[in-house]
């Protein structure tokens, strides 16, 4: 399959309409792909076609690049977002090594510009198909790694996709020297301190001098492993959804427990995934399940995985986001009690979640909201009593880490409620019964922000499905 009938393939097979995008980096890969959409282009006029460079200011020649980008784009009639990565963001992405953290940096770049159903089509071919392979095979990866680039997947809000990945390098330099295109060599290619560079220059040239087609076979064992981590996923999905509390983020420690281990570390791998975090290594998996999962019964431990932590609270399994301490809080909630945002929290209060956890507010006056400092109690059951709010919390499924987010509403400079876990005797509607010793509401479902469920206060991200 030549190039340009493996972009016109990749087209063909999307819906009528769609919108393409070229990640333009000026180099001969890029520089070939964005040529033959327009190619495309020239047979259907109104293909929606648009490209996007990124310049992560690493290098003094960077700025020339986006002009050179800017020129081409413009002599091939293409529309040209120019893209700068400020020092800050590429500070933030740092940590993985040189290659990863500047992908990280350009796909956060990507992801701000790419439009609803959007094509963002990059340029790989099948020796960086092949590479890949290796390097996660050399770091020991499971079929998941060594599926090596998928051709398509979601990405931000369309797609991403990779046209090119049957063909050769040799055929896109070949294509590009007839078409006399003006292409810009990175000389950071040819740094053999990175592993990509080093297998690129040192080792596919001895693997192709022994194996000619090193390159094709290598390809098909990531469609193999494509194939079998699809297998794979069909199982991890019915595990996790055996071993996710209803209703929660949040998983069963007992129901992991029942799990192989195998089993158990693909569970925990989709879990993650759904998040949108990156994936966890074996070593992590393995600290999760000695350290948290068989753990004893009152641990409450904790696993850094760099961008995120895994955690327990009784038989639940959390995974957070880096969290800080929240800053002690202080408001006045006045009537008629419009909606109020804890900034500290990002908990919004509303008279309709208050009626339904069963605070009767006063028709005048103000509500006293603040974060807990130790040694409030609070008057419960029938008859009453005196119980510390600490107390309460421990009692009640709410996590350790969270509890210092959940305000107290004060009325008449009495405490009146725990948001979501209590109501005092002398503040409750009357309209609601009173059971037992106290009454503990559930966290409403109501629109994102407006309970103190632990997955909100936690910062976890939605599922993706």
């Amino acid at each position: 399959m030549t190039p340009l009938e493996a972009v016109a393939h990749y087209v063909s097979q999307q819906p009528a309409g769609s919108r393409y995008c070229v990640a333009y980096s000026g180099g001969l890969d890029s520089h070939v792909l964005l040529w033959l959409m327009t190619q495309l282009r020239e047979q259907d006029s109104s293909l929606p076609l648009r490209a996007v460079h990124v310049d992560h200011r690493l290098q003094q020649e960077s700025g020339r690049w986006a002009v050179h980008a800017s020129l081409v784009c413009e002599a091939l009639d293409v529309p040209l977002a120019v893209r700068q990565v400020q020092p800050e963001a590429n500070a933030a992405h740092a940590g993985q090594g040189p290659e990863a953290d500047a992908r990280m940096a350009r796909y956060a770049q990507f992801s701000a510009v790419l439009e609803p159903n959007e094509h963002l089509l990059l340029a790989q071919h099948a020796e960086d198909q092949a590479e890949t392979f290796l390097l996660q095979a050399l770091r020991g990866s499971g079929p998941d790694g060594l599926a090596g680039i998928p051709r398509k997947r979601r990405f931000a809000a369309g797609y991403m996709g990779r046209p090119l990945l049957d063909c050769s390098r040799a055929s896109l330099k070949s294509l590009a020297q007839e078409q006399a295109l003006d292409w810009i060599e990175d000389p950071s290619n040819d740094d053999q301190r990175f592993d990509r560079n080093y297998l690129r220059h040192q080792v596919m040239p001895r693997l192709k001098a022994r194996w000619p087609a090193a390159t094709e076979t290598l390809s098909r064992s990531a469609l193999r492993s494509a194939a079998a981590s699809q297998s794979l996923l069909s199982m991890a999905q019915e595990d996790l959804s055996g071993i996710r509390i209803p209703g929660t983020s949040e998983l069963s420690l007992s129901a992991i427990r029942k799990l192989p281990r195998e089993r158990a570390f693909t569970a925990l791998r989709l879990y993650v995934r759904q998040r949108g975090l990156r994936m966890p290594r074996l070593q992590d998996l393995v600290q999760v399940m000695t350290d948290l999962v068989h753990a004893r019964a009152d641990s409450s431990g904790i696993v850094n995985v760099r961008d995120y932590v895994f955690r327990r609270h009784r038989d639940s399994l959390f995974v957070l986001l880096p969290q800080t301490d929240t800053a002690p809080f202080r408001y006045s909630w006045d009537a008629p009690f419009e909606p109020l945002t804890i900034r500290e929290t990002g908990l919004t209060l509303t008279v309709a979640l208050c009626e339904k956890q069963g605070i009767a507010l006063p028709a005048s006056g103000s509500i006293g909201v603040k974060s807990r400092a130790g040694g409030e109690l609070i008057k419960l059951g029938q008859p009453a009593f005196h119980k510390a709010v600490k107390k309460v919390l421990q009692e009640s499924s709410v996590p350790p880490w969270v509890r210092d987010s959940i305000p107290l509403l004060y009325i008449d400079g009495r405490l009146a409620a725990i948001w979501n876990l209590a109501v005092a005797v002398d503040f409750r509607r009357e309209s609601v019964a009173m059971e037992g010793e106290s009454v503990m509401a559930q966290a409403p479902q109501a629109a994102s922000g407006s309970s103190v469920s632990s997955s909100h206060m936690a910062g976890i991200t939605p599922e993706v499905s």
